[in-house]
């Protein structure tokens, strides 16, 4: 059996886009490292671990110079938007830096990958970047990828490098939806808070995964220096949430105005203050009534997606959920 003869280092492995990226690598025969402070949620991907800290420089130095990839894919981050403090946010500002770093001294590198987000752009004015150093950063998290970005483009990497930009990623191993979103259409607690199409850009995680395949498989000159929004094309959210409600529970989903949500978003606002968790909060519910169209048509165009079915990555998650997952779930785990 074919091995591919590149040696890939992951950080952030061991999480939501790191885990699936490692099962299609795995697949594919190629070499690789996980580095990560956290462990593995999968046991079969513990062989790959590294234990290791983006903040501590001799933690990286120590996994490059013992493993020498030849391509660096750095997903490691915090990537909720819940706190308004940059400072929180420093794995994305100094380990970025810190890891930066380090790969500027070595000669072994192909590639660097470094991950991003959609969040660096967001405007209601122009709604598509004009080009990829136009940052309106949604969110101090969005903000900490700013950061993130200009620490790449201002680097002395002696390797090809391309940023990537996730949409909105679900599927398989996101450890929130499930015990949120999903939760609550199971429920049939949720309710649509428009009338109108609100056109937004998911990214099933695993076509997320096939497309960074694509670029690390690609000619250097197609992706060096290059920014790419990762995910699927844009479509009406309503559509997304009906596919997962029908599967669920074979109904769809009622439509309520707007309006009716405001305040029970400021009270949401106000129990995240005070340190209580809610599904509901102002920043949630713009997410949820405003078009945020990211230009994934492009990488779509370039590499193309493995999964092209919307009712089939549901249908997949949704049995994820009920069988490996269950256990992670306490909502899921109890329901017969």
């Amino acid at each position: 059996m074919f091995i591919n003869n590149d040696k890939i280092l992951i950080t952030g492995g061991s999480g939501f886009i790191g885990t699936n990226l490692i099962d299609l690598l795995l697949d594919k025969n190629y070499i690789l490292l996980n580095f990560d402070k956290s462990k593995p949620h999968k046991n079969s991907h513990e062989q790959f671990w590294h234990h290791g800290n983006l903040l501590s420089k001799s933690d990286i130095e120590n996994a490059l110079y013992t493993f020498k990839p030849t391509v660096v894919i750095h997903l490691a981050a915090r990537t909720d938007t819940l706190s308004d403090v940059l400072d929180d946010y420093i794995d994305n500002t100094k380990g970025t830096e810190n890891l930066i770093s380090c790969l500027e001294n070595i000669d072994f590198l192909r590639l660097v990958v470094i991950t991003s987000t959609q969040y660096v752009y967001k405007s209601d004015d122009i709604p598509l970047p004009p080009n990829d150093t136009e940052y309106r950063p949604y969110t101090i998290y969005g903000q900490s990828k700013v950061i993130t970005e200009q620490l790449t483009r201002a680097s002395n990497l002696r390797c090809s490098w391309t940023i990537v930009r996730p949409a909105n990623i679900w599927g398989p191993w996101h450890l929130r939806y499930p015990q949120e979103l999903w939760r609550i259409i199971d429920k049939g607690l949720y309710v649509h808070p428009c009338q109108h199409k609100v056109i937004r850009t998911y990214g099933y995680v695993k076509n997320v995964a096939y497309q960074i395949l694509q670029i690390l498989e690609s000619d250097s000159a197609k992706v060096d220096k290059k920014t790419f929004y990762l995910g699927d094309e844009p479509i009406d959210s309503y559509v997304w949430l009906n596919a997962i409600s029908r599967n669920l529970r074979g109904k769809t989903i009622l439509r309520a105005p707007g309006y009716l949500f405001t305040i029970p978003a400021l009270v949401g606002d106000l129990l995240l203050k005070i340190g209580i968790p809610t599904p509901l909060y102002t920043a949630r519910f713009k997410n949820m009534i405003e078009d945020y169209i990211a230009p994934t048509d492009i990488t779509v165009t370039e590499f193309g997606v493995s999964h092209p079915s919307l009712e089939e990555n549901v249908k997949e998650t949704i049995s994820w959920i009920q069988t490996e997952g269950k256990e992670i779930f306490e909502y899921w785990k109890n329901k017969s």
